[in-house]
């Protein structure tokens, strides 16, 4: 059973954490991607039990005081530190993995290795920087909340560009539509951060990132959100990075490649082999 409590900044917002039995002294940790929570992690947790935030907007959180990449990270890093964890394997999807790089950065000595999925911020997504304009942020935060009230379009939408055609599991609906009235505002900060993320003059994907500790990066060669080119990206924040795509996937390895991101996640843990990552071949994607 997964315990969940609600941690107190210093400015008195509430920062959502949930974990599964089993975490250790260097556990697991885990940041979701936009739209979704702490929650999305289940399906890996059964496997291989973590600690996983709701970031601030999503879940039982509540929302940044203002949304920067760098701010998501700071947040989560003062909620390490209420819980006491020093060492911890970091794991970050889409934007999580944006936010796990930038903490991988500002807690280098205290995470031992980083597991990046599709990770924002390692290229441009203009996708987020239209949405971020502002009469088009008007309508997206009217419009978005109309759109996640329909589990017909939740599950159109998640197959058309999230999962390569993979429909999501009725939790992942349930969450969705269940809570589309309230996502509005950290769904808003959240795209302002992958935007300015993307094209800002310190990007991660311009830059070498202080993190040297082992580091894998998967994509899905179908990701229609975060390009597999911006792997190119991860190749330059983090050189000794390994970079695998994974035909037929699209971008929830969750859903889609469970089994093999559960050998990932558990070689980044025990850092098997001489090399974080060494070779690992996907499964063919069910039919």
């Amino acid at each position: 059973m997964t315990a969940v409590r609600t941690l107190r900044l210093a400015d008195g917002r509430g920062l959502c954490v949930r974990s599964w039995p089993g975490s250790g002294q260097e556990p697991l940790v885990l940041l979701h991607g936009l739209l979704d929570s702490s929650e999305g992690w289940r399906r890996l947790c059964e496997r291989v039990s973590g600690i996983a935030f709701d970031l601030p907007g999503f879940g039982y959180s509540d929302p940044p005081s203002r949304g920067s990449i760098a701010g998501y990270a700071r947040d989560v890093a003062e909620g390490l530190d209420i819980l006491g964890i020093e060492r911890m394997t970091l794991v970050g999807h889409s934007f999580g993995g944006g936010v796990a790089a930038a903490l991988a950065e500002l807690l280098a000595d205290r995470v031992t290795a980083l597991v990046l999925l599709a990770p924002v911020g390692f290229g441009r997504i203009h996708l987020a920087e239209v949405a971020s304009l502002p009469l088009i942020r008007q309508f997206v935060e009217f419009a978005l909340p109309v759109a996640l009230s329909s589990r017909l379009a939740v599950t159109a939408a998640y197959a058309t560009m999230v999962t390569n055609g993979a429909a999501p599991d009725p939790e992942t609906v349930e969450r969705l539509t269940t809570r589309s009235g309230s996502l509005g505002p950290g769904v808003r900060e959240a795209t302002r951060s992958i935007a300015e993320a993307g094209r800002g003059p310190d990007a991660a994907g311009r830059r070498r990132m202080l993190y040297d500790g082992p580091v894998r990066a998967v994509w899905g060669d179908r990701d229609r959100l975060v390009p597999v080119s911006h792997s190119q990206g991860v190749r330059v924040a983090f050189p000794h990075a390994e970079v695998d795509v994974w035909k037929g996937m699209g971008h929830h390895p969750m859903r889609e490649r469970i089994e093999d991101l559960v050998e990932v996640v558990q070689a980044a843990m025990a850092q098997e082999g001489p090399r974080l990552g060494a070779a690992i071949t996907p499964r063919a994607a069910a039919a």
